[in-house]
């Protein structure tokens, strides 16, 4: 079914095709899945999905569960913590996200009103400023240029509908 899209909402009841990209990636010691919808970031219906899996833990959409040592299984949820609900007076914006009792994020952009991409937005304005200064690398052209390169045999591999291998760019040397 039709949803928003940067225009605003649907102006009538109309189905469309929705492509779903799913990509394996294979780095040898370490495998990775992509999993794409174009229309993701604007459906009222399709919820977000994350699932990070590593040898002693993962993480699945808001639950973390690890293993402390061999016998001592934790979890816990990830919280995300608004400002300017049920009653506080802040103004809305994001506060952060806690683990457990434990802030992993904080957003140093209050009080702005900032959707959760324009607070990405804003730290890489930030970060570029403090590069710009410092010369302190926060996602290098190597690293950028690599994402941008497996984005485009990913591509490659849905255009064709086969594998793909990559090779080993100039940038990823050192």
């Amino acid at each position: 079914m039709d949803g928003p899209n940067r225009d605003g909402g649907p102006r009538e009841e109309k189905m469309i095709e929705s492509e779903q990209v799913i990509a394996s990636l294979d780095f040898g010691s370490k495998y990775g899945i992509y999993d794409f919808t174009d229309d993701q970031y604007f459906s009222w219906i399709r919820s977000n999905r994350l699932l990070v899996r590593g040898s002693k833990g993962e993480i699945t959409d808001k639950s973390v569960r690890y293993l402390k040592d061999f016998q001592t299984p934790i979890e816990y949820e990830l919280k995300r913590v608004n400002l300017g609900e049920y009653g506080n007076l802040e103004g809305y914006a994001l506060k952060g996200i806690l683990a457990g009792e434990e802030w992993i994020y904080q957003n140093a952009f209050i009080p702005g009103r900032l959707s959760d991409d324009e607070i990405g937005v804003a730290a890489c304005l930030e970060k570029m400023y403090r590069y710009a200064k410092t010369g302190e690398d926060f996602y290098s052209l190597a690293e950028g240029s690599q994402d941008h390169y497996l984005c485009l045999m990913i591509n490659e591999a849905v255009k064709t509908g086969g594998k793909v291998k990559t090779e080993t760019q100039p940038w990823a040397t050192k």
